[in-house]
């Protein structure tokens, strides 16, 4: 009897899931998009489980998910497809977002994942709040849970290996509650794979994720993006529109631009570098970047003067800016209020 209970209750769980499909909101192109990912297709997503795809020359077209949750990456693979967000689920589609299935639904967690990078059909790592981190290596029909000491800062690590001498298990929750958020993932050079997040926290592994090296900056806000360009140079963005570049990974500049809004996506072209963030600003340097030392305690000047070669500009709506790809030669962005097309000449 208690095995047809269970078997009913089962039953009812995995309906009630697959049940919730995305809302078809009449005006989605104008509701809050936080991502973007241009292959073959271009596929955005965003609250309530919206996700927009644009193929050819059409324009884009909502589709139908099994999930109400707020979305806040995407990436693709050929005609696979990932998206991630809050409740700790995972959508995936193989068929160019044709069809849509539940990887992973954790609601329990309490905790989004925030960004996800696939490096083929089956191997993809998902990272998000407090160091939430997931790797497949089956194009996400199971995904194991890992977490990495590496991200905190190295008095946390002592602290924690005190405790781990003493008592595995309270280390294992400790380092659970302390781990810092996760906000984004990158591919650098050769492979290297970049993570940007909370308390200052930038990593680099050259091993596809398996073990990471925290890089020291000296600066204990969060970063929202972290790149390398092709000349080796890192150039990390993040909160109260603070950028801080480096060839080394080790020693650390800023580069002026006397704005103070978050920003939240680093932009690479061929001469110059484009920063988007909240307000609607945009911030545009071109390359070489001119940068300066950096004081992590200075405060903000009245009389600041911008790097040469920064202008700073700002959209009409001020909404915040979120993300944005290259789409037929065009910047699409996605943002606080919706998805639109957007000059960075």
């Amino acid at each position: 009897m208690r095995k047809s209970i269970s078997s009913v209750l089962l039953l009812l769980v995995s309906f009630a899931l697959y049940a919730e499909q995305s809302y078809q909101a009449p005006l989605v192109k104008e509701s809050l998009l936080l991502d973007i990912a241009s292959g073959d297709i271009t596929v955005a997503v965003g609250e309530r489980g919206h996700v927009l795809i644009k193929r050819a020359d059409s324009d884009f077209t909502q589709v139908t998910v099994p999930t109400q949750s707020t979305l806040t990456a995407v990436t693709l693979i050929g005609d696979h497809i990932w998206a991630v967000g809050h409740d700790a689920i995972i959508l995936h589609s193989s068929d160019g977002g044709e069809q849509w299935q539940v990887q992973m639904y954790q609601p329990e967690l309490e905790r989004p994942f925030l960004d996800v990078i696939f490096f083929d059909s089956r191997r993809g790592l998902a990272i998000g709040a407090y160091g939430l981190f997931y790797q497949t290596s089956d194009g996400g029909n199971s995904w194991d849970s890992v977490r990495h000491a590496e991200f905190l800062n190295p008095f946390d690590r002592e602290y924690l290996e005190e405790i781990r001498q003493e008592d595995e298990e309270f280390y294992q929750m400790e380092l659970n509650s302390i781990l810092p958020h996760l906000n984004r993932i990158t591919r650098g050079q050769n492979g290297t794979l970049l993570i940007a997040g909370e308390a200052g926290l930038l990593a680099m592994s050259e091993d596809n994720g398996q073990s990471w090296q925290r890089l020291e900056s000296d600066y204990t806000g969060s970063f929202f993006d972290f790149v390398q360009l092709d000349s080796g140079l890192m150039v990390a963005a993040g909160l109260r529109g603070n950028i801080l570049v480096s060839e080394d990974g080790e020693q650390w500049e800023t580069l002026q631009t006397c704005n103070t809004a978050t920003l939240n996506s680093i932009l690479t072209g061929q001469n110059k570098l484009s920063f988007i963030g909240n307000n609607g600003v945009m911030v545009k340097a071109t390359l070489p970047l001119q940068t300066s030392t950096f004081d992590p305690y200075a405060a903000p000047t009245l009389n600041c003067e911008a790097a040469a070669g920064v202008s700073v500009s700002q959209t009409e709506s001020k909404s915040a800016l979120l993300n944005a790809v290259s789409v037929d030669g065009q910047t699409v962005v996605t943002a606080a209020d919706g998805i639109y097309s957007l000059s960075l000449d």
